[in-house]
């Protein structure tokens, strides 16, 4: 079984990370990690500064899930995509690599942040071409 992991800074996917790597231990399968960095545009001093922040973020996220894995002691493929939309470059990731599982977590914020961030989990439950699993 192929699992995709979507990472964040979220403790949701962090706990979505844990639960995958259980599930390889005990079933088998491969496990992959995906980062999703949004592409920005324009050519702004503030945007260029936001969009190193961004990538910062994802290789911190990126950093702590190898480590989590490395761990357990789960073998792993890393990646790192940019991309306007976070769950359009899951849902096409899990396409091209054929996955089997996604393996998400849920965002417990509130507010607009909440609404934006929880679409993410939504749109790839509506759009994955696999099953997925949404962790709270």
């Amino acid at each position: 079984m192929k699992i995709l992991v979507p990472l964040d800074h979220s403790e949701y996917a962090l706990k979505a990370l844990y639960r995958a790597v259980e599930m390889v231990k005990k079933e088998g399968g491969e496990l992959t990690l995906l980062t999703v960095t949004p592409s920005l545009s324009g050519a702004e001093e503030a945007s260029v500064q936001f969009g190193r922040e961004l990538e910062e973020n994802a290789l911190d996220a990126m950093e702590k899930g190898r480590m989590v894995v490395e761990e357990a002691g789960v073998a792993f493929r890393a990646f790192i995509e940019a991309g306007k939309s976070p769950a359009d470059s899951i849902v096409e990731f899990a396409r091209k690599d054929r996955s089997d599982l996604v393996v998400m977590g849920h965002r417990g914020l509130t507010g607009f942040s909440r609404f934006l961030l929880g679409s993410v989990a939504a749109k790839v439950v509506s759009h994955a071409p696999c099953s997925v699993l949404v962790v709270r």
